[in-house]
């Protein structure tokens, strides 16, 4: 691409299908491997070789992959949901709950010692923390490597904790974020009263003096 880009041979337009094209190169190749790890160290390959001319494809690549990803949330949603809630039990709920919270947010917190963040901050992190595409793609290398039914139970539990994941990260998105932004200015007031100086108080003394008046008379100047 670096080559075809630099003799004209190739539009620029054409070089986020191109890119597209890699990911895909990489998971057929990877016979005896894990596709998905192919495809991320053909990105790692990518970005290497392409430098500064690889930072353009970013959004199209990222467009093209929220779409892709909408994809696999209808499918999980079609596919997937139905059987999960037909073998939900207290115990997979319970795990989902607590993989949300506890599992999640104390790794989260414990990581980001000594990296100077408020509690707010680092509760933010933590309960937003992973997404859940991830765990949709390791519950289908689960499905793929070990089968059915030996990956029912495993595909149930992280079929309920995406899910979980979904309603209620959805839910709280727009409420957290908007107190997070007051938080955020608060902060802010606060480092910018604390930055500016006191400026001391000088009272305004008016003098009054006499002149002579061009024409033999008396003015009264104020300063």
């Amino acid at each position: 691409m670096n080559a075809a880009r630099s003799r004209g041979w190739a539009a620029d337009g054409f070089a986020g299908p191109a890119v597209l094209g890699l990911a895909v190169c990489a998971y057929a190749v990877a016979l005896h491997g894990n596709g998905f790890i192919a495809a991320f160290v053909g990105g790692l390959a990518f970005g290497t070789t392409g430098g500064r001319r690889a930072e353009p494809l970013v959004p199209f690549v990222e467009e093209t992959g929220a779409l892709v990803s909408l994809l696999v949330w209808l499918a999980f949603g079609a596919l997937a949901v139905a059987p999960a809630v037909e073998a939900l039990t207290w115990q997979i709920v319970l795990y989902a709950v607590l993989s949300l919270t506890v599992i999640r947010m104390v790794p989260v917190a414990v990581a980001l010692v000594g990296a100077g963040l408020d509690r707010a901050t680092i509760a933010l992190v933590g309960w937003f923390g992973p997404r859940g595409l991830a765990s949709v793609v390791f519950c289908l290398l689960a499905l793929e490597e070990l089968g059915s039914p030996a990956a029912d139970h495993a595909a149930a539990v992280i079929t309920i904790t995406v899910l979980l994941s979904v309603v209620v990260h959805g839910a709280t998105a727009d409420p957290l974020a908007i107190r997070y932004a007051r938080h955020l200015a608060r902060q802010a007031d606060r480092c910018a009263g604390a930055a500016m100086p006191d400026i001391p108080a000088r009272r305004l003394i008016r003098r009054t003096s006499r002149t002579n008046h061009p024409q033999g008379g008396e003015q009264s100047l104020a300063r």
